[in-house]
């Protein structure tokens, strides 16, 4: 509808009704009808994805409202009265064009969740420290640089979302956050953290990718509920030994980094289902981890690991394993005792043989073994009836076995850069081509 349309509606239906709840979002305003500033019960406004340009002075006089939503306009500033809405709980300002928030914002004590990513503020607004109930701060895609001192004020704060700013450091002062459950910091230029961060004790997550930090302070280790630790595409050479002290940490991520190994105590980590560690300098696989029962993603691709150790089977929890672009020139048998692998990946290596126990990976249905040195196939390799994808491109196989026609469930075979031709493709994988349940490539 138009403006002159809501407007005629605003009329008669306020003589009649009073309003709680009032939706006007999507309704193309360039500014805030003046009736709606009359509607002072109003508890919950949505002025979201319009063309509002300024907020009105008068707009304080809706002092019952708990939740505003005014995101995707075109605000530039805020009044400084609009500290006067002191029920104000949760309030979306995102996706707008302010540079800055009046002092009164500081006012409003009772927000419990503030919305003020993308918009264009350079610096952290230190009114936002008084803030006392709030539990969610959102300022991601902003310019801001620096983080200050007044942010360890927030000691209720839960949720802290820094992403994609400019900061260059974090105050020690956040380590007064006891509360704070989920940090984004990542996509920043942080160089350093500081040793407070120990003090962050109820932390589940933290995001720290794509910054420039050269290492990990030792007191990350007393983080005993951090779940889950994000480290990747950083300039890290080395981790802290006190890395085991996260005793619930069960995802961590830390590829494209500088690291040539990895500490012990890693291997003692009860709780870790996911690793993530591609893209840096290892020169041989994590024995610590050989044992791991509890880890099921384990992702180690473009590296320089040259072997395998033997006593792979205690991962018997693994169910994806990428070890591609490494410097593998054979693979253990125990490679073939982990029941529960789902996805192998050793393409990219230095491979001439693969043994026939990996015909023993009975869940296994993707096998990616392309870019390698390899010969022939395991005889029996028609036993892994679970098998979708078979990638064995750019090898130097002349034959493929026929057990291969017991591979019922298989809709990908990768098989140029060999020395095959179409006979060498068993009779009943070559109909299926035909008729196009399986890829053949």
């Amino acid at each position: 509808m138009d403006e002159k349309e809501l407007k005629r509606l605003l009329e008669v239906t306020s003589r009649v009704l009073v309003f709680t709840k009032l939706n006007l979002s999507v309704s193309r305003l360039e500014k805030v009808p003046d009736r709606v500033m009359g509607m002072e019960e109003l508890t919950d406004l949505d002025l979201g994805i319009n063309r509002i340009s300024s907020i009105p002075g008068k707009f304080s006089r809706l002092r019952s409202l708990k939740r505003l939503d005014l995101h995707r306009n075109m605000i530039m500033r805020l009044p400084s009265s609009f500290g006067e809405l002191h029920n104000l709980e949760y309030l979306r300002l995102n996706c707008n064009r302010l540079i800055s928030l009046p002092r009164s914002f500081g006012d409003l004590e009772n927000l419990v969740q503030l919305y003020l990513y993308l918009n264009d503020l350079r610096h952290f607004p230190k009114s936002i420290a008084r803030l006392s109930q709030l539990k969610l701060l959102d300022v991601n895609r902003n310019s801001i640089s620096s983080v200050p001192a007044e942010i360890g004020k927030l000691t209720g704060l839960e949720h802290l979302d820094l992403h994609q700013n400019n900061i260059g450091e974090l105050s020690p002062s956040i380590g007064k956050l006891k509360k704070l459950r989920v940090l984004r910091a990542d996509s920043n230029n942080l160089e350093k953290l500081p040793e407070s961060i120990a003090g962050l004790e109820n932390l589940e997550e933290m995001n720290l990718a794509d910054n420039k930090l050269s290492g990990i302070p030792e007191s990350i280790g007393s983080l005993k509920k951090l779940k889950k630790l994000d480290l990747s595409n950083n300039l890290i050479s080395c981790l802290p030994d006190s890395l085991e002290g996260n005793a619930s940490l069960s995802r961590l991520s830390i590829s494209g980094n500088k690291l040539h190994s990895l500490p012990e105590g890693i291997g003692r980590l009860k709780q870790i289902s996911e690793l993530y560690s591609g893209d840096n300098y290892l020169s041989g696989f994590p024995v610590q981890l050989a044992c791991s029962g509890s880890l099921e993603r384990l992702d180690l691709y473009n590296n320089r690991i040259s072997s395998l150790p033997e006593g792979l089977e205690g991962m018997h929890g693994l169910r994806v394993l990428h070890l591609n672009c490494n410097k593998l020139t054979d693979i253990p048998a125990s490679l073939g005792s982990l029941p529960a692998l789902e996805g192998l990946d050793l393409s990219n290596n230095m491979l001439e043989d693969i043994p026939d126990s990996i015909t023993g990976l009975t869940s296994l249905k993707g096998l990616y073994l392309g870019n390698n040195n390899v010969k022939k196939l395991p005889s029996a390799i028609g036993l892994l009836k679970g098998l979708i994808r078979l990638y064995i491109n750019d090898n130097m196989i002349s034959s493929l076995p026929d057990s291969m026609e017991e591979l019922k469930g298989l809709k990908e075979l990768f098989i140029r850069g060999n020395l095959l031709g179409i006979k060498q493709i068993p009779p009943g994988l070559a109909k299926r081509a035909e008729d196009g349940s399986l890829v053949i490539r």
